[in-house]
């Protein structure tokens, strides 16, 4: 049974994860902000924006009227982390209470540590609430490209229903039910992207940008296993298959914006000529105040906020952004 599907954020994004449920035979409303773009894609069936070379699905609906999000049966957040809470308060009161909720942005609120599922449980009653997250380009997606993401909830049936609405043979869909597990996945691994993305403008070999993965792997971890999260959740695509996609693609902002620091940008510079938001910069601080809280020991976050925040010069060197670490290998083995 198809259902009315609403996705809030009209970024490449929610676009792509849009047109897929439209595809598959969805009521899809679409609600952005931008009024051209809004307009762009009901005469044109054009995000031309954002992916203007991506031919919508013609019944996919665009909306800058949250009220018609009302009669949807899933609702999904797909809007910067940084005006992730505003956009859930403009909406709730439209929300249908039957509704499953699910949160496909990637980041963490710095008040309070909270990841973007932990504030749809508490501005919200008696939804079902999950989180997508994995390796997931949209440029790629929009180009049929095979990719696959994770959905993770505590619901089977918001997992089930997940999978009915968005997948299709090039976008395959794989579940956990450690969705606090694959969310911090998917905030921390823009971190790295940025450090890989500076390795990259450094013009450092494939041999560091493997160690930086490797040792950032290592990182999120022990970081997210403070937090309780299962390590185990760290191994699929929304733990080192993230990890890898954005830390090596340049299609990656975040690693993007990494390399332009690393060609020697100062840190406005670099966000000036990416031009969108750069989601690992805001997560690093959070995680950095939360790694001292805590006592977890981050030498990459710890270099990459001096030079990011404190304005520790870089010097060229790639060394001051891996930091002094532990000599152990493998997390968690004896």
């Amino acid at each position: 049974m198809k259902k009315e599907i609403a996705v809030l954020g009209g970024g490449s994004w929610g676009t792509v994860l849009a047109n897929l449920a439209s595809i598959n035979g969805n009521k899809v409303t679409l609600w952005m902000r931008d009024e051209a773009n809004v307009e762009s894609i009901n005469t044109n069936s054009l995000n031309i924006k954002y992916l203007p070379d991506y031919l919508l699905d013609r019944r996919l609906i665009a909306t800058s009227n949250i009220e018609d999000i009302e009669s949807s049966l899933l609702v999904l957040f797909c809007v910067p982390s940084s005006s992730f809470k505003e956009v859930l308060l403009k909406s709730i009161k439209h929300v249908n209470p039957e509704a499953l909720l699910i949160s496909a942005t990637k980041g963490i609120e710095e008040k309070g540590f909270l990841l973007m599922s932990q504030i749809l449980e508490n501005e919200t009653k008696g939804h079902d609430i999950g989180v997508i997250s994995g390796p997931n380009l949209a440029l790629e997606i929009s180009q049929n490209q095979l990719t696959g993401t994770v959905i993770a909830s505590k619901s089977k049936k918001l997992r089930e229903e997940c999978i009915k609405i968005f997948a299709s043979d090039s976008f395959r869909i794989y579940t956990n039910s450690d969705p606090y597990g694959v969310e911090l996945g998917g905030a921390l691994k823009n971190i790295y992207a940025i450090a890989c993305g500076i390795a990259d403008g450094l013009q450092s070999g494939e041999n560091t940008i493997g160690m930086i993965m490797t040792r950032g792997l290592a990182e999120m971890s022990r970081f997210a296993v403070n937090q309780g999260a299962d390590p185990m959740t760290f191994l699929g695509l929304s733990g080192v298959g993230d990890l890898i996609t954005t830390c090596a693609s340049p299609l990656s902002r975040n690693h993007a914006f990494g390399k332009l620091i690393g060609k020697g940008f100062q840190v406005d510079e670099a966000q000036k000529e990416i031009g969108q938001t750069t989601e690992g910069l805001k997560t690093l601080k959070v995680v950095w105040n939360k790694s001292k809280e805590e006592g977890v020991d981050m030498p990459i976050v710890n270099s990459l906020y001096k030079i990011i925040y404190e304005n520790d010069p870089l010097e060229g060197s790639i060394e001051k952004v891996l930091g002094t670490d532990q000599p152990k290998d493998v997390e968690f083995l004896k």
